[in-house]
């Protein structure tokens, strides 16, 4: 090998070198689902809703994310939770979200053997049923879990097999008593 060419081959390893050293870039918890596949509707709805931004951010949280395949399943489609949308199916896009979203890392695993109630980005409550194999997100309309958890540098994403829909406990409505006459 002449000089040059062992100047070259040095210089390009040193490169190499080099660019193997950067620390790699963390992901978020939206670049992470977007660089999944299995997420891709996922990711079409949280860019139609607008709500990218809170899957960002630097404080912990967990996302309970339904897969494609959940999506796929639902009765009746998707398709109206894609953009453009209304401005009301906005709203309900945006509070389904939201209701998949708890703060802190829950990994399936910490959640295994117990039942916990968390309060979501909706800022409702969702139980979480860990006494289940495998763990189910939500109550009776929730989600089964499919995988492992996922991480980011912002939290967590575990996979559901379909979408979890938040319900709202019935209140009974007051009546009025009428005097007696």
């Amino acid at each position: 090998m002449t000089g040059f060419a062992k100047w070259i081959a040095a210089a390009a390893t040193a490169g190499f070198f080099a660019f193997a050293a950067l620390p790699a870039q963390a992901a978020s918890i939206y670049e992470t689902l977007k660089g999944d596949p299995q997420f891709s509707i996922l990711v079409q709805i949280i860019d139609g809703a607008g709500l990218k931004w809170r899957y960002q951010g630097e404080e912990a949280r967990t996302v309970f994310a339904p897969t494609n395949t959940a999506f796929e399943s639902i009765r009746g489609g998707y398709e109206d939770m894609l953009p453009p949308l209304n401005p009301s199916t906005k709203e309900n896009v945006s509070a389904l979200l939201l209701y998949q979203i708890v703060p802190g890392r829950q990994t399936p695993e910490s959640l295994a053997g117990k039942t916990t109630t968390l309060t979501t980005y909706q800022r409702g409550k969702v139980s979480i049923d860990g006494t289940q194999d495998p763990v189910r997100y939500g109550g009776k309309y929730g989600g089964a879990v499919t995988g492992p958890a996922i991480t980011a540098d912002n939290g967590l994403i575990v996979p559901l097999g379909s979408v979890p829909i938040p319900t709202f406990d019935e209140v009974a409505p007051q009546t009025e008593t009428m005097p007696a006459e």
